[in-house]
């Protein structure tokens, strides 16, 4: 029965008789005296003393079986509700400002790419016409040979076109020496390692032998145009796997016939080179290699003649088509012979993608010696004479501008081609620009060499004339075939066309081989993306094939799981309608992912019957059903071993499970409803490509959030959590600076964690894990296991989320942050409330963090996303967090220093006593008393970090702007306000700045006091509220909060009257006598009565005698049903689940286990003292160091800088300051340089997240949705009861069917 409606309902002394309006639909026996439809009612006396809901007279003739919401229903006078103004939130990716920044990301990558791509092949015409020629068409040479082909200037032009060529692969070795060194990179293979050197060797002749051999003696115009005939290895290899797919005969036969006829296309050029007499590989050049210096207008033919320059053009082309064979190699199949599918080609792939970046070394290396060592023979360079090396010196800016375009639109392009491809733009952004990149290319070079030759000459010294005959251009025969080519080349890189990555997917995901080629940059881009078909199997993937794992097939599942304990009732409302919406998201979107909800409700009993919160939950569904108008049906009810479980239907076909559980059979508290929920999830069910999205009671999110978490976990299959940014709601100051803290926390430090390493805690009220990571070693298993000293307790106990975190990073799983996924969840808005909550989270903090750094040497081996440089990181941060207290202190003496003119004895005497006195005060004070020192002391520390802005205020002005301290307070705000610049929506944040600078010493050093003097108390020390009905009075304690940090001193909390228990108890009495009969026993049979069990988890051997076990039955079961506000239908429970859950609370969740009994309160208290001891010595000698050093000023160091106001006769200003401090100030900001750099990266990638999640509205698409709305308005109704059902509120509560639903079934009776 409702407590709360009983006490509304019974009129006493101090309570006038009233209806509880907070309900939509009430539940008990005298909740059935209202309407079901209505929030309004009258209870009459007779109602009231009776308990006998009576409704109509004409329904008393009814038959007593019939269910009284039904007889209810007929009444259809009551139409009058009450519906909330559901406010629904916009994911920002929804926006119309990001719909058009898409838009116009559409035609800006088109253009930009477009351009660069040309920018690129024109550079590279120019620079390679520069290039010493060999042949004529004659085959003689001029008498002044070596003037004219082998000049200091050309050579010099020529090294730097072949320093152009290696930059990518310099770019390449650099960073696969940083993954190496700082990563766990395991070495590959002899075999690999042998084999890729050898194939990058013969790309690197091929293409030194097409850069200076072929291009040289061929036109600019003509090069471009072969350059698009380098695909003969891919279009082989396409044509041999086209045979291999699961086409029909006609369109295999279609698509083998025109990969052929590709291939034969690429071959042709073969053919040409060989034929004679043709003037396609021939180049018009001047006889002194300028045209000032033929005034006669003598010319030569440069072509390529002889059957060696022949041989080695085409030797050129086919080896640097070797570039592309991994992206082209045959396709992994699944096979039943376990020795086939395990043969090398798949070791070598296999191979490839675990150790990479270690192959990479060995690559560039070979790459750069082999380019350098071909182009010395090929160009006769002498690189070791100084006549070339004085040369490069002597350039002008017109003979290298074509060198530096070059390098500078390879790379534009390379991160544009990336960039459209994340975004999923890649047709209209990244395919059709490569394809119109060679004929764009093409025109621009004729039409400014036939328009305007001054342009390329005074810009690139490029001699038109001599470079581009006119009347050789007039001749068309060419530019057929070299269609062709280009049309057989984007035939074989088909894939492009057909793009199905994930978003913001990896690099290495998009591209085969690392970065670009800095000369075949078009070719490359085409063929090195990686094709989609091409899945690379490794050993471990062959053993699942073999077992026919289809998990990848599978859409995914997403299971919502949230813990509630003591939320209220409006914070039940949040959660409830975000997992509406996600649920009204999924049945839009059913190819996309799966859905179902579980909500685990701890300590959901009091003495055998649910507690007023679980009746304050079924109250918040029944007012979320009838706000939101949703249909549902009745809920099933199940009793299994830990208590009960309902099962609703939602609309769409989505269930959500919501389990109650009684302390008394199962543990209780957060950690073990996760290990409850996941062993159910993915142990019992066996869930395939499951993610577990970990919510808490209060959250609220949006559909888009989730996807975005979906999105990073698609990304990388080695991501094993992901979280979004979480922001705090509530009201009062301590709400506010909770939203600085936040936002800081997310702007800054988990931004860097996500672009450095990892994230280190993924925050257990919205996050995304994947089944697959949980059900790993190490994880699971060691996640629920009990804490047998006291260190562990801090681990286990006080930090679940984090806890769980610190074991997938040391299974070798990456967490990673998504910005974009927003989440709001109620903050703590009392001191006590927000000081408790933090004296868990920071030991946790700091234990997990321990715990990385003394296993560091294991967690890099194993995890291939943390370094040492990461853990370096996370060890100066730890540092900075246990000498925080001391560092406050000094701060605050520095300011006595300045302001008051103290001493530095005095005021560091000064500033040290509150924090002595309340650290003595936190280890032998009790908790109250505690926690009213902590709120005066904070109050008192306020004021003086006003003296500490006076402070350095008096430091710019008086001494100098150019202090160290005003320059980092300075730094400090201009890295908080770009932040918050480029976080636009969260902007506001920033105006709580200025109460977070004043709180800091109440954050960094009596918050952190008392959490460490505090270790051995192990309570939750949050929503440890005794109602559930919190929110009524958040007005009440918002403006007593105004007052904060004094406010708490006074008690707010409401109580319970002394006179509403006694009734409360009557009432209850009432309920649990013998002869009273509930109608929930007129609904329910029998049978199901005695079926249920209590002691289902209970051992055989323990159960008394039989007719005992009966009685008690009955008596727990009859208090549940009469109780039971959901009113549904009792089932039992299938049974193999019913074993599951006997077994699993046998083994792990049993609340009587012993070691759970276990008593590590003196090791707590040891490990209290101990920690609380080592951190007084440090942070002792961190003061007497300092003291020391300002004291006697051993390390003063002197900076003369020119300032006017305090110069002296000299004009200089001396500044003296002490060296340790100096240091300190670098030290603090160099981390906030690195995390700012972090963020700049990190708000780029989120950037292009939200980008690429946007959805453009399709013009040309009707919405189905309309469709259907004019079908119905086209339809009339056919009589007046159709017109007065669809004139009647559609909503539907909880417990009954839909409106429709309830009178065919009272037409049918």
């Amino acid at each position: 029965m409702s407590e709360n409606f009983v006490l509304q309902s019974i009129p006493t002394r101090n309570h006038p008789l009233k209806f509880n309006t907070d309900l939509y639909h009430c539940t008990g026996p005298l909740a059935k005296a209202m309407h079901p439809n209505t929030n309004h009612g009258f209870v009459d006396t007779q109602t009231q003393n009776s308990l006998i809901p009576d409704c109509n007279d004409e329904n008393k003739d009814r038959n007593e079986s019939q269910s009284h919401n039904d007889f209810c229903d007929n009444r259809h006078w009551d139409r009058f509700q009450l519906k909330e103004d559901n406010e629904e939130k916009t994911d920002v990716h929804n926006y119309c400002s990001f719909k058009l920044i898409r838009l116009i990301m559409y035609v800006f990558l088109f253009v930009a790419f477009l351009a660069s791509m040309v920018a690129q092949k024109l550079s590279l015409a120019v620079a390679s016409s520069k290039i010493p020629r060999e042949n004529h068409k004659d085959g003689k040479r001029p008498t002044k040979s070596s003037e004219l082909f082998n000049t200091p200037e050309t050579e010099g032009h020529s090294m730097l076109l072949l320093t152009a060529m290696c930059i990518p692969y310099i770019f390449n070795f650099l960073s696969s020496c940083w993954k190496v060194h700082f990563g766990n990179e395991k070495p590959p293979s002899i075999i690999t390692v042998v084999l890729c050197v050898v194939l990058a060797v013969c790309q690197s002749i091929g293409l030194c032998l097409l850069v200076f051999h072929l291009l040289p003696n061929v036109g600019p115009i003509q090069g471009l145009l072969v350059l698009s005939a380098t695909g003969v290895v891919p279009s082989l290899l396409k044509s041999t796997t086209t045979v291999r797919k699961s086409y029909s005969l006609l369109q295999k036969v279609t698509i083998f016939s025109l990969d052929i006829l590709a291939l034969l296309l690429q071959l042709s050029i073969a053919v040409l080179i060989f034929v004679p007499d043709v003037q396609f590989f021939c180049r018009i050049s001047p006889l002194y290699g300028s045209k000032d210096h033929t005034p006669t207008g003598d010319i030569f033919t440069d072509c390529i003649n002889g059957l060696g320059s022949r041989f080695l053009t085409l030797f050129a082309i086919f080896l640097t088509s070797l570039a592309w064979l991994e992206n082209f190699l045959e396709i992994l199949e699944e096979k039943k012979d376990r020795e086939i599918s395990k043969g090398f080609n798949s070791r070598f792939q296999s191979d490839l993608k675990k150790n990479r970046a270690f192959i990479n070394i060995f690559v560039s290396l070979s790459k750069i010696l082999t380019s350098f060592l071909i182009t010395s023979l090929v160009a006769k360079l002498h690189i070791f004479e100084p006549e070339i090396w004085e040369e490069l010196t002597k350039q002008s800016h017109q003979d290298v501008l074509d060198i530096i375009l070059l390098v500078i639109s390879s790379i534009v392009c390379y991160f544009l081609a990336c960039l459209a491809c994340k975004l999923q733009m890649q047709v209209f952004s990244f395919a059709i620009p490569c394809l119109l990149s060679t004929p764009a290319a093409t025109a621009l070079i004729t039409f400014i060499c036939q328009n305007n030759e001054d342009f390329l000459f005074d810009h690139f010294n490029f001699d038109c004339g001599s470079n581009c005959d006119a009347n050789y251009l007039r001749s068309n025969y060419y530019l057929v075939l070299a269609s062709l080519w280009l049309l057989s080349l984007y035939w074989t890189a088909g894939h492009i066309w057909f793009p199905k990555q994930e978003r913001i997917a990896q690099i290495e995901r998009l591209f085969v081989n690392p970065l670009y080629c800095g000369i075949l940059l078009e070719q490359d881009l085409v063929l090195n993306r990686r094709r989609d078909e091409d899945k690379t199997q490794e050993q471990d993937d062959i053993d699942k094939l073999e077992k026919n794992d289809t998990s990848k097939n599978v859409p995914p599942m997403i299971y919502a799981c949230a813990t509630m304990w003591h939320e209220t009732r409006f914070e039940m409302e949040q959660l409830l309608k975000s997992l509406f919406r996600m649920n009204k998201d999924q049945s839009d979107r059913k190819k996309e992912y799966a859905f179902e909800v579980h909500i685990l409700f701890d300590d959901a009993f009091s003495d055998g019957i649910l507690n007023e919160y679980v009746l304050t939950f079924k109250t918040a569904i029944d007012r979320v059903i009838g706000s939101m108008q949703l249909d549902m049906d009745t809920p099933l009810e199940y009793t299994p071993c830990y208590g009960s479980q309902i099962k609703y239907k939602m609309p769409g076909g989505n269930s959500m499970y919501i389990h109650l559980k009684d302390k008394s059979k199962i543990r209780h508290k957060k950690r073990w409803s996760q290990v409850m929920y996941m062993y159910y999830l993915l142990g019992h069910r066996k869930a395939e490509n499951a993610f577990i999205l970990a919510l808490d009671g209060d959250v609220d999110f949006t559909p888009g959030a989730v996807r975005i978490l979906i999105d990073r976990m698609k990304k990388d299959e080695n991501v094993g959590a992901a979280c979004g940014r979480i922001h705090p709601i509530g009201n009062g100051p301590i709400v506010w600076y909770q939203k600085f803290e936040y936002a800081i926390a997310h702007w800054l430090q988990k931004a860097t964690e996500h672009v450095l390493g990892c994230v280190l805690c993924s925050p257990g009220c919205f996050s995304l894990f994947r089944g697959s990571a949980l059900m790993d070693d190490n994880v699971m298993k060691k996640y629920l296991e009990i804490p047998t000293d006291a260190s562990e307790v801090l681990m286990y106990d006080l930090g679940e989320d984090r806890w769980l975190c610190t074991l997938l990073l040391q299974q070798g799983h990456r967490v990673d942050y998504a910005a974009g996924a927003d989440a709001y969840t109620y903050a703590p808005e009392g001191f006590d409330e927000f000081f408790n909550q933090r004296k868990r989270w920071g030991p946790s903090t700091l234990a997990n963090i321990m715990a990385l750094l003394q296993n560091g040497n294991k967690v890099v081996k194993k995890n291939t996303n943390i370094s040492w440089l990461y853990m370096v990181y996370l060890g100066s941060l730890m540092v900075s967090t246990i000498i925080g207290p001391a560092t406050i202190l000094m701060l605050i003496a520095g300011a006595f220093v300045t302001v008051f003119d103290l001493s530095i004895v005095n005021a560091y005497i000064a500033s040290v006593i509150p924090g002595v006195l309340f650290f003595v005060i936190c280890l032998v004070c009790s908790t109250k008393v505690q926690l009213i020192v902590a709120q005066v002391l904070s109050g008192f520390y306020v004021i003086i970090m006003m003296v500490v802005m006076v402070g350095l205020l008096i430091t710019a002005l008086l001494q100098s702007p150019y202090h160290p301290s005003v320059i980092f307070l300075l730094g400090l705000v201009i890295i908080f306000v770009v932040a918050a610049a480029l976080h636009p929506r969260e902007w506001v944040n920033i105006l709580y700045g200025f109460l977070y600078f004043v709180s800091i010493p109440s954050g960094f050093l009596v918050q952190v006091i008392y959490s460490l003097c505090n270790l051995n108390d192990v309570s939750w020390g949050t929503r440890e509220s005794s109602t559930p009905n919190k929110d009524t009075n958040k007005e009440k304690t918002a403006l007593l909060n105004i007052c904060w940090p004094f406010s708490n001193l006074v008690n707010t909390s409401p109580k319970r009257g002394s006179h509403e228990m006694e009734i409360l108890k009557l009432i209850r009495d009432i309920t649990s006598k013998p002869g009273h009969k509930s109608q929930s026993e007129e609904v329910v049979p029998k049978s199901v009565l005695s079926s249920e069990s209590d002691e289902q988890c209970k051992d055989k051997k323990a159960i008394p005698e039989k007719d005992d076990i009966s009685e008690r039955k009955a008596q727990t079961s009859t208090r549940w049903i009469e109780q039971d506000p959901f009113r549904g239908k009792r089932l039992e429970m299938n049974e193999k689940e019913s074993k599951f859950w006997e077994d699993l609370v046998k083994k792990y969740l049993d609340p009587h286990d012993k070691e759970m009994k276990k008593d590590l309160t003196e090791e707590l208290k040891k490990l209290r003292n101990n920690v609380c001891s080592g951190m007084a010595l440090v942070n002792i000698l961190w003061i007497t160091v300092n003291f020391m050093f300002q004291f006697r000023s051993p390390t003063v160091v002197t900076f003369k800088l020119p300032i006017r106001a305090n110069e002296d006769e000299h004009g200089i200003y001396e500044m003296k300051i002490e060296m340790l401090g100096l240091l300190f100030i670098i030290f603090f900001m160099v981390l906030l340089l690195i995390q700012f750099c972090g963020m700049i990266a990190h708000r780029l990638g989120t950037f292009i997240h939200l980008v690429a999640i946007t959805e453009l509205p399709n013009p040309f698409k009707r919405n189905s949705n309309d469709k259907t709305k004019n079908k119905q308005d086209d339809q009339p109704p056919d009589n007046g009861t159709q017109m007065e059902e669809n004139s009647l509120p559609s909503r539907q509560h909880e417990g009954t069917s839909n409106l429709k639903q309830r009178r065919k079934r009272r037409h049918s009776k």
